[in-house]
């Protein structure tokens, strides 16, 4: 069991790719008041920045749904330990599959703000997932749960990076 929670922890590095069906938790305009976090949010982070971390979300899922790591694999520099949590999901689905246990993005907070840098901490929250072993045919719930991280991006030749994260 603790090989398997270990791959539900995110790292980040990660570059552009398609989106897929990561959520990202919005407002209307009308809900909005001043010092609001999701405000700020679109006044301050470019939207490429944006987009990358929920592609990096994005692609994570993929591969928990799936098994196929391709994607998520190509959602980061090869030099990046953020390509981690896809040991887990190599081992995950040699002799079992998830149900289950998707990331959803529920709030992303400018820390710090520079021309070729930011840093944003990114709320996740994942749902409960059912983990069945192919062999024995048993099912075990894993719980939800609630996290957080940083994340340092970076602009290099005009294309947006995620270069480092605290998960």
């Amino acid at each position: 069991m603790l090989a398997l929670t270990g791959i539900f922890f995110l790292s980040g590095c990660a570059e552009r790719l398609n989106i897929e069906g990561a959520k990202l938790a919005t407002q209307s305009p009308q809900s909005f008041v001043d010092g609001d976090a999701t405000y700020e949010l679109s006044q301050q982070i470019p939207a490429e920045a944006i987009t990358l971390v929920v592609e990096y979300v994005d692609a994570l899922n993929y591969a928990l749904d799936t098994g196929d790591l391709r994607r998520f694999n190509k959602s980061a520099k090869s030099s990046c330990t953020c390509l981690k949590p896809a040991i887990g999901v190599k081992e995950l689905y040699r002799d079992a599959v998830v149900v289950g246990g998707r990331y959803e993005i529920t709030q992303l907070k400018p820390i710090s703000i520079s021309e070729n840098r930011l840093t944003i901490q990114l709320f996740l929250e994942r749902s409960t997932a059912l983990l069945l072993n192919l062999e024995s045919g048993v099912a075990s719930k894993i719980p939800g749960v609630a996290s957080n991280a940083t994340f340092d991006i970076e602009i290099s030749q005009n294309v947006w990076q995620i270069a480092s994260s605290s998960l």
